[in-house]
């Protein structure tokens, strides 16, 4: 599958299951995308990293709920699209009016992590060019 290119599209992987953490990074660093793993919801949100193409976050955590996690991304204005790994699909009737936001019920395929993945990048770097032909037309 390929991706649209942009300079390296980056991802926030928020997984505190190592394997889980190495499954999903291996198969999308095999894409050319940069994952940062971040081991907890809380080591993720006191990061000082540059903006990220895409979070992935699993629902669960042992620290900072996915929920909470959710809510304190957007809280601090950030708009990036998330992908929530879960084996509660009931969670999306919290979220459903985000259109940034995807959900992947376990267990999933490689291909469904995949194609959820480049949807999520394509459709933000699709806002991303919409908003810079827009400020081009303004100036």
């Amino acid at each position: 599958m390929n991706f649209i290119e942009k300079d390296t599209q980056t991802v926030a992987l928020v997984e505190d299951e190592p394997s889980h953490a190495l499954l999903i990074s291996y198969n999308l660093e095999l894409r050319g995308i940069k994952v940062s793993l971040f081991e907890s919801g809380e080591q993720f949100l006191n990061s000082k990293q540059d903006p990220f193409d895409l979070i992935i976050t699993n629902v669960n955590h042992f620290d900072v709920g996915g929920l909470q996690l959710y809510s304190e991304i957007r809280n601090k204005g950030i708009e990036t699209p998330i992908l929530f790994v879960t084996t509660n699909p009931s969670i999306n009737n919290y979220l459903c009016s985000d259109k940034a936001l995807e959900l992947l019920i376990k267990p999933f395929s490689i291909k469904e992590l995949v194609v959820k993945v480049e949807h999520l990048l394509n459709k933000d770097l699709k806002k991303t060019e919409s908003e810079r032909l827009f400020n081009e037309q303004k100036a």
